[in-house]
């Protein structure tokens, strides 16, 4: 697995975070929330982090921490799809725990984390 989260795979213009706002999905939490746009050519990603999240270095850890969230699952997404993560004021005070837990339920949600032969909800007691 790659250390660095290349440019190649980022989303940067607004007409493409557009897109994934008017033609997909988004699956809120508490301390984010995602967009996702399946059936692309290529798998992309970007971050929002509004000035509503917090001063410039709150911004900017909630950044990195997202940005890392999505690398280290990145190895495990479907093929073919844009997310966007829209962080929320809350993530400033989460921990990196508790972003990693809302990242793997909200990736679930969304169905952008492929079938690794792991525990179904079939297999789980009620």
């Amino acid at each position: 697995m790659p250390l660095t989260f290349p440019k190649s795979i980022r989303l940067h213009y607004s007409s493409e975070f557009l897109r994934v706002k008017t033609e997909g999905r988004a699956f809120g939490g508490r301390y984010f929330t995602l967009g996702v746009l399946k059936d692309r050519e290529a798998t992309r990603t970007g971050l929002i982090t509004s000035k509503r999240v917090g001063i410039a270095v709150e911004r900017n850890r909630v950044r990195r921490r997202l940005r890392e969230l999505m690398r280290l699952s990145l190895p495990e997404w479907t093929p073919g799809v844009w997310v966007v993560a829209i962080a929320r004021r809350a993530a400033v005070k989460a921990s990196f725990t508790q972003l990693q837990g809302e990242w793997t339920h909200l990736a679930r949600r969304a169905g952008i984390l492929q079938k690794t032969g792991g525990e179904t909800s079939q297999d789980r007691p009620s």
